[in-house]
């Protein structure tokens, strides 16, 4: 055997053989097997100094007051920020079993099962569970981060608390990967706190890193310019709009133009002073340089607010803004689909992920339940009963679902499903005979009507003289006899078959 073949053989590719059944593994990997050699974006190269990476987050701390203050001073931040948060938590949190044992979405509650339900019923003794994923959800779309802390007690969480995100620190190496946390509240007041022991929940980044990018960071450009139409409305008014004018007062002294401008402050400017003329002396001229513009501002506020909001996902009539004859603003159906599908579900998902992984599988080890939000009908009452009315005629519902969907007890036969047309009501129990029965009924109403087909002149037989040649067969007690009477009817399975075979032939 020569070298090239001992080779082939020896390192060939495996013989194609009956494998054995792979037995899947249920171990988790270690993290010493997950650890990444990239680098991630915006650490500092030494890291090790928890103090420079302390400085390093500086300029974001800044960042996340500036986001903080438009949240208490631009009305559109805050009105979408807690309508989103408002919404994603507004069915409350429950914990749904993987695969039900009675197909209900219900399960017996192990041991692990029933102290997640009480950490859900009691998550500390100032916040509820809401209340808790509300501010999550809050600080989620103002900050790109949202921080809660886990108290464990016997390696299982018993305790859930907000943490402020202006104040946190993520602890990592250059690689990312996350070794703590640190608060520092004011220099003075900071605390350590383990990878375990605080949930952190971020946003999506550009360009990652362990910080996420918020909808409110996005629109800090609309929001500041917002915040500066909005202070110029505020200026205008307050000096009740007064034209920009150009006042020429000859050859005065500086004294007595001092006296003018202070006296046109009194006479002229403010709301008491709307329409009051402006008198000048000794030659003095006044020409306006600009008319008022407070339509332009206004026209420039709505300009920026739907710039603000669409920065947020959130269609306008969601916050009440009901413009008519809004082009491309679809119906309230269709804004608030687009509203749940592309804002409520993502927030929603992302903060789901973390619960399901940091509190079910490493808090208490559960891995056959999982948490979620649960849904709310947010349409029109009509037209949720018209659908119903639908599924009942078309036997998608019976009876006894739809009076438990509406809390009303079951009635007898009420578990049939029904098919209802305008003329009749059938069960689908006997809906193949009823079918049959269609066919037959449409099969012999063809069969009893007169055929029109054109036939042959030579195919008719002359009619039958008294004159002429007598039929043999026609003589008493003979085939063609006419004293025999009518033929026998014609039986519903003669007929049957009968008018199937005509009507196959036709084919």
């Amino acid at each position: 055997m020569g070298a090239v073949t001992w080779l082939r053989e020896r390192f060939g590719r495996t013989p194609v053989t009956e494998s054995a059944p792979v037995v899947e593994s249920l171990e988790a990997p270690t993290p010493a097997q997950v650890r990444r050699i990239g680098y991630e974006y915006g650490l500092p190269l030494n890291i090790q100094n928890t103090s420079s990476l302390t400085s390093a987050t500086s300029e974001r701390q800044q960042v996340l007051a500036q986001l903080h203050q438009a949240y208490m001073s631009c009305n559109w931040v805050s009105a979408c920020v807690d309508l989103i948060a408002r919404t994603v938590t507004a069915g409350g949190l429950q914990a749904v079993p993987e695969n039900s044992p009675t197909g209900d979405g219900t399960a017996a509650d192990t041991p692990q099962v029933a102290r997640l339900r009480r950490l859900m019923r009691f998550c500390n003794a100032r916040e509820d569970m809401v209340q808790l994923l509300r501010n999550v959800a809050t600080d989620l779309l103002l900050f790109g981060d949202a921080y809660l802390e886990v108290v464990l007690l016997l390696g299982e969480p018993v305790a859930l608390y907000t943490l402020d995100a202006t104040t946190m620190t993520v602890v990592a190496d250059q690689h990312g990967e996350v070794s703590g946390y640190i608060q520092d509240v004011d220099g003075v007041r900071t605390v350590k706190f383990g990878a375990d022991q605080v949930i952190h929940i971020s946003l999506d980044a550009p360009r990652g890193g362990l910080y996420g990018v918020s909808p409110a960071q996005k629109a800090l450009l609309p929001v500041t310019a917002w915040l500066f139409t909005m202070a110029t409305l505020k200026e205008c008014f307050r000096r009740g709009d007064p034209p920009r004018v150009h006042v020429d007062l000859g050859h005065q002294q500086e004294a007595d133009v001092q006296r003018w401008r202070e006296q046109y402050r009194v006479f002229n400017l403010g709301p008491k002073a709307v329409g009051e003329p402006v008198i000048t002396t000794m030659g003095g001229v006044i020409q306006v340089l600009d008319q008022r513009k407070v339509a332009d501002y206004l026209d420039a506020d709505r300009q920026l607010r739907d710039q603000i909001i669409a920065s947020f996902g959130v269609p306008p009539a969601k916050l009440g803004i009901i413009e008519t004859g809004n082009l491309g603003g679809g119906t309230g159906e269709a804004q608030d689909k687009t509203f749940r599908v592309n804002t409520i579900i993502p927030i929603a998902n992302l903060i789901l992920e973390k619960l399901n992984f940091h509190l079910l599988m490493q808090g208490f080890g559960i891995t056959d339940w999982h948490l979620e939000f649960e849904e709310i009908d947010f349409r029109d009452s009509k037209v949720v009963e018209e659908i119903r009315e639908k599924r009942l005629h078309n036997g998608a519902y019976t009876l006894n679902r739809w009076r438990a969907e509406i809390g009303e007890p079951p009635v007898d036969g009420g578990d049939d499903p029904i098919f209802m047309e305008r003329t009749f009501v059938a069960d689908w129990g006997s809906m193949q005979d009823m079918a049959k029965s269609f066919i037959i009924k449409n099969l012999g109403a063809q069969a009893q009507q007169p055929d029109q087909t054109p036939k042959d002149p030579n195919d008719l037989a002359p009619p039958s003289t008294g004159d002429g040649p007598q039929d043999p067969e026609d003589k008493p007690g003979l085939a063609k006899d006419a004293t025999q009477g009518e033929p026998p009817e014609e039986l519903w399975d003669d007929l049957y078959r009968r008018c199937l075979d005509e009507a196959l032939a036709k084919l």
